[in-house]
């Protein structure tokens, strides 16, 4: 590697500087200790909110009664706060009863409307253990397309980044965080009685740091060798490649002393529970009102899962970035110079990085880590990794998935990727129309001949997340404006011929007819074709998410897919499609489905972007997995649920995209998150009576 070299004294004197301001770096919200609150400032909307002093400290104590919850608001003073300069609005709880607590707040700005819980910009969920005292720290989300006025000046010099440092998320979500009016608490209904205090509610860290607003060419590099913002310490940093060495040592001795759940049998099925028809491959089936996969054996299967397991390229874009990045190996590096894609339409100098499309900057790590043969090494360690910390199912992109050590064996999921004539008015989708549609599904299927007759595939994908349109109608008209070439558009005009209804007439039911239809066409034919193929596996849908939420595609995909998918980047399962009333009541159809995505992220470890499942922290992080989880598990149609991503997205963001996403179990340093793991290892041994009997709380 090429040495950045030792930084000026200056330099490291000024992030000192930074981090001793970020730390010292709040503002008080509410003063509870200059006398009682007016309805200005709180108003306590259901349960006993007090306003007390103890010891010289003034705090709100919330009681709630058993199975009541307790509701209040804290108001702007003076109408609402600026809260650009911090990442977070802290709040400390104490817990002074006998059972945790779960209390739920809202940050709303002078335009927010709903206050639904299920508005993942605004949601935040804390939880306090008994007789716990807890700071929390409530992200600032900002919506970057809210008001100018929340983007700061340095903007451009991060370009295609979620996340900017220090921690600003500047997202298509969020509140403007210049006009923040409100918070909202609320104290969760339990069994059983609580009473929580609630004191010195501030907005805290530093969101631009010091050194980037003082001296902006000094910031740079900011991303070291192995991924980490190098402007910020935290618990388990590497720092050289010894650190990577000792790692792996620690954790193997880990992975040794925590093996898979006793509960699971060698399929990850429920070892302990009944049995059912064996057939050799997984099946889906209802017992005492419940879906459930059934194993190769028999045995009933929650799919417990993480996409992205085993061996896959950290890929970061260099054009207009490679100042980011210390210790860049040269382009002709004889040791690491393989490791970069080249455009080579462009051409380039051995020297220049903007010819480079991306570094794989993970490669650096795994080979320092594991030594030669690191990738094979690698794929047997993350197996070792995902059944040591509970896991049951390589989902989506698992490289992990195909070749299996024969000891270390899990189920997976595939994706398929149709290659064919896509229908331009709908984005990631192939024309299911044209005559070849058919035999471009089968050759998919065909191009995983691995997984075709592997018991231990559940069954296949068919592309992800495609872009259903949010008007179906205008969907149809774009369709009738495209050329006679578009096969869906000869398909329309046939459509509505066969009922004798005129295209430029149509009404806007008879528009959303063949909305259906085009949607209907499209499963039925990637279940015709992989059935065809892989008779015995599952078809698992397209993997809905939430710029697909109609009715029409989960009723299309009901009809027609053993198990409909849908990543699910919300608080938990309980409902879908909360924030849109217009297509209520929303997949009622009695049928499985699988969560193929959902994560939460913080920004306590160097990283910018939580991801659009957020958190507080790690431990955060791993409550709110549970929780989810639970829900999941509560639900009686759900089969299962997979976490995006193995992963970190690098800090600098991914090469095709802006995402630089904290959604990883492990982070891009290949340091695995010990709060996450132990939160999965956790709800893995009582996955499976959770899902037979539900909360024994």
């Amino acid at each position: 590697m090429v040495s950045s070299g030792i930084r000026n004294t200056g330099l490291i004197l000024a992030c000192l500087i930074s981090a001793l301001n970020t730390d010292a770096f709040e503002k008080k919200l509410v003063s509870l200790d200059g006398g009682t609150l007016s309805e200005k400032v709180l108003t306590v909307e259901s349960g006993r909110v007090d306003q007390v002093i103890e010891d010289g400290k003034a705090r709100l104590m919330c009681v709630a009664q058993p199975n009541e919850s307790v509701r209040f608001r804290l108001y702007a003073p003076e109408g609402f706060w600026n809260l650009k300069p911090y990442v977070n609005v802290t709040v400390d709880f104490e817990n002074i009863g006998e059972s945790k607590a779960f209390v739920r707040m809202l940050i709303k700005d002078v335009k927010t409307k709903s206050e639904s819980w299920y508005r993942p910009n605004l949601s935040h969920n804390a939880w306090i253990e008994a007789g716990e005292s807890r700071s929390f720290d409530a992200l600032l989300v900002r919506h970057k397309y809210s008001n100018p006025a929340v983007k700061p000046a340095y903007m451009d010099r991060f370009p295609k980044m979620h996340g900017l440092p220090h921690a600003q998320m500047l997202v298509w979500f969020g509140v403007d965080v210049t006009q923040v009016s409100e918070l909202v608490f609320e104290l969760q209904p339990k069994p059983y009685a609580q009473t929580v205090y609630v004191d010195d509610v501030r907005a805290t860290r530093r969101a631009s740091p010091v050194m980037l607003e003082k001296d902006p060419d000094s910031f740079f590099p900011f991303i070291d060798r192995y991924g980490q913002y190098i402007h910020e310490d935290w618990p388990n940093k590497v720092k050289s490649d010894q650190d990577l060495v000792r790692q792996r040592i620690a954790e193997d001795r880990d992975l040794k002393r925590n093996l898979a759940p006793r509960s699971y049998n060698k399929f990850g099925g429920w070892n302990e529970g009944p049995r059912f028809e064996a057939t050799g491959h997984f099946r889906v089936q209802k017992v005492d009102g419940k879906w459930w996969f059934i194993d190769p054996m028999g045995h009933l299967f929650w799919s417990f899962g993480c996409t992205g397991i085993g061996y896959q390229p950290v890929r970061i874009a260099l054009p207009g970035k490679a100042h980011f990045y210390e210790g860049l190996p040269a382009l002709d590096d004889p040791e690491f110079g393989d490791l970069y894609q080249m455009n080579r339409r462009i051409g380039f100098e051995p020297s220049d990085y903007q010819g480079a499309n991306a570094f794989l900057g993970g490669d650096y790590i795994l080979r320092k880590k594991y030594g030669e043969g690191y990738r094979e090494i690698f794929k047997s360690w993350s197996l070792r990794r995902a059944r040591s910390w509970g896991l049951n199912t390589c989902g989506a992109w698992s490289a992990a998935a195909k070749e299996q050590p024969k000891d270390l064996r899990m189920p997976y999921t595939k994706e398929l990727w149709i290659a064919g004539k896509h229908l331009k008015p709908i984005h990631k989708l192939v024309d299911p129309f044209e005559a070849k549609f058919s035999d471009w599904v089968e050759r998919a299927v065909r191009g995983n001949e691995f997984a075709i007759n592997d018991p231990y595939c559940i069954g296949f994908f068919c592309n992800n997340e495609i872009h259903w349109g949010k008007d179906p109608v205008q969907v149809v008209r774009e369709i009738i404006n495209c050329d006679n070439s578009v096969a869906a558009r000869r398909a329309l005009f046939a459509f509505f011929a066969e009922r004798q209804v005129k295209v430029e007439s149509a009404s806007d039911d008879e528009l959303l007819a063949f909305y259906s239809h085009l949607l209907e066409t499209y499963y039925k034919k990637c279940r015709d074709a992989i059935k065809k193929v892989a008779p015995n596996k599952l078809y698992l849908g397209s993997r809905l998410h939430d710029g697909a939420l109609r009715k029409e595609a989960f009723s299309a995909a009901a009809k027609y897919c053993d198990v409909v998918s849908v990543n699910v980047y919300e608080k938990d399962v309980k409902v879908f499609n909360v924030r849109d009333e217009r297509d209520q009541p929303f997949f009622t159809e009695d049928v499985p489905f699988l969560v193929g995505e959902y994560d939460f992220g913080a920004l306590d470890r160097g990283k910018f972007f939580s991801g659009i499942g957020f958190a507080a922290d790690q431990r955060n992080r791993g409550e709110c997995m549970i929780y989810f989880i639970e829900s999941a598990l509560d639900n009686a149609r759900c089969v299962g649920a997979h976490w995006f991503h193995y992963y970190d997205s690098p800090t600098g963001s991914r090469y095709f995209d802006n995402e630089n996403a904290n959604c990883g179990i492990v982070s891009t340093s290949d340091t695995p998150y010990v709060d996450l793991i132990k939160a999965f290892r956790s709800m893995s041994t009582r996955l499976y009576s959770y899902r037979k009997n539900g909360s024994t709380e």
